[in-house]
Formats: C-alpha cells, structure tokens, sequence
C-alpha cells in the first residue's frame, strides 16, 4: 500500500507543476503585476514606438496645431536612438539623455584617447579606463531663433569631475563651432521645425511653438 506521506509528497510535487506551469504560461501579466507592486514605470524604457509619439507631439508644433509639448526623458531616448543617433560623432557609444529639475545630463562611453589633452588631466588619467563614461551636465539658454544653447556646468569621466578648463575642448570634440554670441562652455544645439524655445522642467523637455506671423 502507498502511505499517506508518499501520497502527500505526490500531491504537493503536482501542485508545484501547475504553479509552475501557470506562472510560465502568465509570466507577461506576472511580470506586469510585480513592476506595478514595485511602483516601476513600465514606459520607462526607449521603444520605437516612444519615438513615433515623440514625432507625432513635434509634428503638431510644426504644423502650428498646438502652441507647446513636453516630451519625457525617455521619450527624447527613443528619439535618440531610433532616429537622431546621427548627430553624434561616430566615437560616441551608447549615448544617454536624462532630465532632472532645470537640468540636462548627456552620457556617452567614449575612447580615453578621444577626450581633449588628456596628459593635462595629470594624476586623473590615469585612473581612466580605455573607454570612459562621459558626463555632461548643463542648462538650455535661449540663443537666436531655431536654436538653444547647451550651457556646461560640469564635466566628467568615470564620475571624476574634469577640470573646468577643458569643457571647451570637450565641447569641440562634440561639434562645436565658435559663434559671437555663443557662451565659451556652450554648444548650439537646432531646434525641430516651428519652435520657437525649449527649456528642461522637472522630469520633461518643454517646447513651445513659434508665433505664426514669425513663421513667413
């Protein structure tokens, strides 16, 4: 005769297997319920299709069909790495935008050897690795029409502060060119079609609409 204990034991393993089974056949919406008890966003991942509503929000400023939009951080990524990962220079790997209060923080992993006098780091250098994590943290300023400027606070490597004396050339090595009215520690970055200005508030990247007499 079977014992009741082997009984119990082949009940509890059957048990097991539909709990097991049911949890891979539901593992999507389980996985949803814990992001939701855990308070995580689950939009807080870039996806193309971040980057089709990010397209569509700049369209209607473009066609004068709103007068501003916000776009989220992780919006700006999907725009970032599903349609402009052109406009950084080719050493820039992984490129990262976040928003926080009035500020903007650019990351990127770039080779040591592509960071601007890097003997006159000094002691710094050499606690770089060969690829570096690079961070700049800034401001948008007003410039003239169609553009903002990028305005550094901070740079750094491998969370080693730089010195300020270089975020110029950091700044070249990303593209820029020397205007009249242009800030030494800032780089002008264009604006979409029909905005007039932008500016970081909170969590989000406001832009607002330029007047439609400005637009003939």
């Amino acid at each position: 005769m079977i014992g009741k204990g082997c009984v119990g034991r082949v009940a509890g393993l059957f048990v097991l297997l539909v709990v097991l089974a049911g949890a891979w056949l539901f593992r999507d919406r389980l996985r949803d319920v814990w992001r939701d008890f855990r308070g995580e966003d689950q939009a807080a991942v870039p996806t193309p299709e971040l980057a089709d509503s990010a397209e569509a929000k700049l369209r209607l400023l473009a066609d004068a069909q709103t007068r501003s939009v916000a776009l989220s951080a992780v919006e700006l990524q999907s725009l970032l790495l599903y349609r402009y990962r052109g406009i950084f220079p080719a050493f820039l790997d992984s490129p990262t935008v976040e928003l926080e209060d009035d500020q903007l923080r650019l990351r990127a992993r770039v080779p040591v050897d592509k960071l601007p006098d890097v003997e006159g780091l000094g002691d710094v250098a050499a606690f770089l690795p060969d690829t570096t994590e690079l961070r700049l943290d800034g401001k948008l300023l007003p410039l003239d029409t169609g553009r903002v400027a990028f305005s550094i606070d901070e740079v750094s490597a491998s969370r080693v502060p730089l010195p300020r004396r270089i975020v110029q050339s950091v700044l070249q090595r990303l593209g820029r060119v020397d205007e009249a009215d242009l800030p030494r520690d800032a780089v002008a970055v264009p604006l979409p079609p029909g905005v007039a200005a932008a500016y970081v508030r909170g969590d989000s990247l406001h832009l607002l609409a330029r007047p439609r007499a400005a637009r003939n």
